[in-house]
């Protein structure tokens, strides 16, 4: 299986998700620098304007409050730089996934492969799904009580919630609505994306690293199996053997240091 069949196939929705924030390999070094900016600035002016909540009101309810978000937002920013400084490892992985699967394998552990890099691709679809549920539901949160109070016809002002409660430095906020609503409105789908397109690099690795590991495993077993019954080794039958179980062992160092490197992308900022 070729690169482009591979990423059409299994990392398509990773691919599509990593592009808009700047963690794609390929991607022009200008585009990435962009995206990069629009990350953190978003970021960044979302933990000031948080901060800001709790500086202004300064009551418990609200630390406990905005400290879960502002939590979230610098977990955010470490995830997404720890990829940024990365990027030379991440490409690594990724060419050494295509060329796990553009190497000529049994039909067997081919399809050990493909079970893996399948429930991989269902996963990620998942995680994606979910995560999309759930910030349409924090976007939806400041306009189904209005919508609702201009069904009902009520003689009294809109109701205004916000998503993500911040202080904008302002007397009036409700003068600025729409301007913060848009604000918050940028901030959540950049958590969207960076927090999808970074975990389902995860997910893949994992399962690929899971797939090399089975198929090191099978052809391991297979060798020892295929010649446990032989009482009289020839000389040409014994390097076979060797052989056979020399690439099983190649097989799980291989696995054995995408695992590793894998580990070092998702934990470790270098």
């Amino acid at each position: 299986m070729d690169r482009a069949t591979l990423e059409r196939r299994f990392l398509k929705t990773t691919k599509q998700f990593a592009k808009y924030v700047g963690i794609w390999p390929d991607q022009n070094k200008i585009v990435k620098v962009l995206l990069w900016a629009m990350v953190d600035i978003s970021m960044v002016t979302s933990t000031i304007v948080q901060t800001a909540r709790i500086i202004h009101i300064g009551t418990l309810e609200v630390v406990i409050e905005q400290s879960s978000l502002i939590g979230a937002t610098i977990l955010m920013i470490v995830k997404h730089s720890n990829y940024i400084l990365n990027a030379t490892k991440l490409e690594s992985l990724l060419n050494d996934m295509s060329d796990d699967w553009s190497t000529n394998r049994l039909k067997e552990e081919f399809e050990i492969m493909t079970t893996y890099a399948t429930r991989g691709n269902f996963l990620v679809k998942i995680y994606a799904a979910s995560s999309c549920i759930s910030v349409a539901y924090f976007l939806q949160l400041p306009w189904s009580p209005r919508l609702i109070h201009m069904l009902r016809h009520q003689n009294t002002s809109p109701p205004f919630i916000y998503s993500i409660p911040g202080y904008y430095f302002v007397e009036d906020d409700r003068e600025y609505f729409y301007y913060i609503q848009l604000h918050v409105a940028l901030c959540l789908f950049v958590v969207l994306v960076v927090f999808i397109s970074c975990d389902t690099f995860y997910i893949l690795f994992v399962q690929h690293g899971c797939g090399l590991l089975t198929v090191a495993g099978y052809r391991f077993k297979n060798g020892v199996k295929k010649n446990s019954s032989i009482t009289k080794y020839t000389e040409t039958k014994g390097k076979e053997i060797h052989e056979s179980i020399w690439h099983s062992i190649q097989g799980h160092q291989r696995a054995i240091t995408s695992v590793l490197l894998r580990d070092c992308i998702s934990c470790h900022p270098n």
